[in-house]
């Protein structure tokens, strides 16, 4: 595999796993809950507390950090995915690789303790494609 092809399915990988985080909440939300889930639903409705003089409900800043994640692993693989475009030269993107394998190394040591197996495979296969465009790609002139 060609560093720039390895490098390049490490972010999609990461856009992949947003977007997929992001269709899970939006079907979620639109099932029917569990009467566990629907009491628990309640319960973080009924706990309102004010973040910087606006009142919220637990429910609420749940889902607006769950939102907020999946957006944000998006940006972070289109980001990815524009460094590649606008280097100049592979071994510019050294950096961009370096940075995407300790991130998904991160949250793959994350997802491993916290979460199910979709975002722990998505970012094993992010961590390897990135190991295998830094290995492969070439080193700046000393």
């Amino acid at each position: 595999m060609s560093p720039t092809l390895a490098y390049r399915v490490g972010a999609w990988c990461w856009i992949v796993t947003g977007i997929g985080h992001l269709s899970v909440d939006a079907l979620l939300s639109r099932a029917p809950p569990s009467p566990a889930a629907a009491r628990l639903n309640a319960a973080m409705r009924e706990n309102v507390f004010a973040i910087g003089g606006i009142p919220r409900t637990s429910l609420d800043v749940v889902n607006g950090i769950s939102i907020a994640m999946g957006l944000a692993l998006v940006v972070v693989g289109v980001l990815f995915l524009m460094i590649a475009r606008a280097a100049g030269s592979a071994e510019q993107t050294r950096g961009a690789a370096g940075l995407g394998l300790v991130a998904s190394l991160v949250f793959l040591a994350v997802a491993a303790v916290l979460l199910p197996l979709p975002p722990i495979v998505t970012f094993t296969v992010a961590s390897g494609s990135f190991a295998v465009a830094l290995a492969k790609l070439p080193r700046r002139p000393s």
